[in-house]
């Protein structure tokens, strides 16, 4: 339950909107019962009266009041229900903003090796039915909740009120019935529900990932063998949904039992008390019928007890990437300093414990305006060098500084500042061609996208698309081949001002005349800056100053015959 009432504070940031809305769901339920009570003991009490009236007898009723009580329960109810739906729509809406604003922030500090252990439609699984799980705890586990204990008890009040002895009868039926119903929810309901979430949860992920994977099915013939795990999962969530309708059915007659039986046992004390002269005949209908809108009020129970399993299950999953030691805050930061000499001193870095390091004592310093090139092979750790330059990763031994300063101490907003990447696995967004230069440098021009495209030789390819810059391209930059996405890529890369770039293999996958040109134009556009380019050829690098090779985790100076890039001292 710790995971449930961290959530839960979530919720209580908005408390005030959603007690609003409770309220107004209370006053719904009060008049509700305020109005089919008030009726009938108004029906009951006119037929009394014309019967009486046609035994000649003298008797006067005043239907004035009783009418105005019924019309102001009835607009009531209305105006309460409307209002509760604008209070409660705009409060969840809130909510559910909130929600996901704390997940993209839980994801951010040290989001890329626990993005990493993700499965394929996972991340889009928590964002999408997890939180809106989440945003259920109110709206169908709180509020119903709160509403069913607070109607019964002001309800039963009001019956004790005009009935004292046929609301002690359905307190003894109905208020026991509730704690039942809750308590078989959390006993039967809660597993299956828990695991209709978590099949729902596998049944997206695969589809997600069987999707994106249509050829290797195809061409391993692998198809059918996933189909058939897929419906087995849906098998599975069918029967545990059948499960949890079967509680809810059962839990629904029982309250409704109960309350037939409250009923019964109000009319049979009811008609107990008429003949010892307690109580009237339109108090006994009233009361009567008031029992039975109880019942209504305790109907969301069922519900609320089904949902709940889900809910809970979903901020187990949810708490999952709150990090166990929280980054520092700005206010635990520093400022980028001036200098901007990088230094890698004795770096050792592992991926998961008890693993062999793939950095195990990298020594580097990198003045400002120095360039140096990296060669290795696949699996080395080259990439996982720069993102520890950039302060994506934390070394487990030795330090990554700037200007002195460790870079994990470095306020992020001002270290990045500084810094270029392009990784070896290139992103672009669903957006235009212009959106996704601008995310180098967001106030450049049309011109300046122009002349960085002509850079990468794009520029093209580009003019010959229906829009030019902005053409619109798909997720992952669909619409786009692998080097024309890689080359837009490092335009981005290149219109970003810096003093620090790293890139990554930038000319992978490229034609040999393209790649001399865009090698010359990283030269020029680079300039004085510092540059670190990691590869597997040193002829695939732009001119650099050092050439060093990583073996062993270690870095190497590199000799001439191993072959240095024109213009490279090696």
């Amino acid at each position: 339950m710790n995971d449930l009432w961290y959530f839960t504070q979530l919720l209580l940031r908005r408390r005030w909107a959603l007690l609003a809305g409770t309220v107004l769901m209370l006053l719904a339920a009060l008049a509700s019962l305020g109005l089919i009570a008030l009726s009938g003991w108004f029906i009951t009490a006119t037929g009394l009266t014309g019967i009486a009236l046609a035994a000649g007898a003298a008797m006067t009723l005043d239907i004035y009041r009783p009418g105005a009580g019924i019309r102001f329960f009835a607009v009531g109810r209305a105006v309460a229900r409307y209002g509760e739906r604008l209070v409660n729509h705009d409060a969840i809406l809130r909510v559910l903003a909130d929600l996901r604003a704390w997940f993209f922030r839980a994801l951010l500090p040290g989001s890329r090796e626990r993005l990493a252990r993700l499965r394929d439609g996972e991340l889009l699984n928590r964002i999408s039915t997890d939180i809106d799980n989440l945003n259920l705890l109110y709206l169908r586990v709180l509020g119903p909740v709160a509403v069913a204990v607070l109607g019964l008890v002001l309800g039963l009040g009001l019956l004790a009120w005009i009935a004292p002895g046929p609301a002690l009868g359905a307190a003894l039926l109905l208020v026991p019935a509730a704690l039942l119903v809750a308590w078989l929810g959390q006993r039967f309901a809660a597993p299956p529900a828990r695991r209709c979430a978590e099949a729902a949860s596998s049944m997206r992920e695969q589809v997600v990932g069987d999707l994106q994977a249509q050829a290797e099915l195809w061409v391993y013939g692998a198809r059918a063998a996933r189909l058939h795990l897929l419906e087995r999962r849906d098998a599975d969530y069918l029967a545990d949904e059948r499960r949890l309708l079967r509680q809810r059915s059962l839990s629904e007659s029982l309250l409704l039992l109960a309350t037939l039986c409250g009923v019964w046992l109000t009319l049979v004390i009811g008609i107990a008390a008429f003949h010892a002269d307690r109580l009237s005949g339109p108090l006994m209908v009233a009361a009567a019928l008031g029992v039975l809108a109880l019942g209504e009020v305790l109907s969301q129970l069922p519900q609320a007890s089904l949902v709940l399993g889900r809910v809970r299950w979903s901020a187990e999953r949810l708490r999952g990437f709150i990090p166990p030691h929280p980054p520092a805050t700005r206010a635990q930061t520093v400022s980028a300093p001036a200098d901007a000499t990088l230094a890698m001193r004795e770096v050792v870095f592992r991926h998961r414990a008890g693993q062999t390091p793939c950095l195990r004592g990298v020594d580097l310093v990198l003045p400002p305006g120095e360039r140096v090139g990296i060669l290795g092979e696949s699996g080395t750790g080259k990439s996982t060098l720069l993102q520890l330059i950039a302060g994506e990763r934390e070394s487990q031994h030795g330090c990554v500084t700037l200007g002195g300063v460790r870079v994990t101490t470095i306020d992020p907003d001002a270290l990045h500042a500084g810094l270029a990447l392009m990784e070896q696995r290139v992103t672009l967004f669903a957006a235009s061609i212009a959106a996704n230069l601008r995310v180098g440098r967001a106030n450049a021009s049309d011109a300046e996208l122009w002349q960085v495209l002509e850079a990468v030789a794009l520029t093209a390819e580009i003019r010959q698309l229906p829009d030019g810059l902005e053409t619109w391209l798909g997720p992952g930059g669909t619409g786009l081949s692998g080097g024309q996405a890689r080359r837009l890529a490092l335009a981005r890369t290149l219109l970003k001002p810096a003093r620090i770039y790293l890139l990554d293999e930038p000319t992978e996958g490229l034609d040999r005349d393209t790649e001399q040109a865009v090698l010359a134009a990283i030269d020029r556009w680079i300039g004085e800056c510092s540059l670190i380019v990691i590869g597997h050829d040193a002829h695939r690098f732009p001119r650099v100053d050092r050439l060093l090779s990583l073996e062993a985790g270690l870095l190497w100076p590199t000799p001439p015959s191993r072959g240095a890039p024109s213009g490279s001292p090696g």
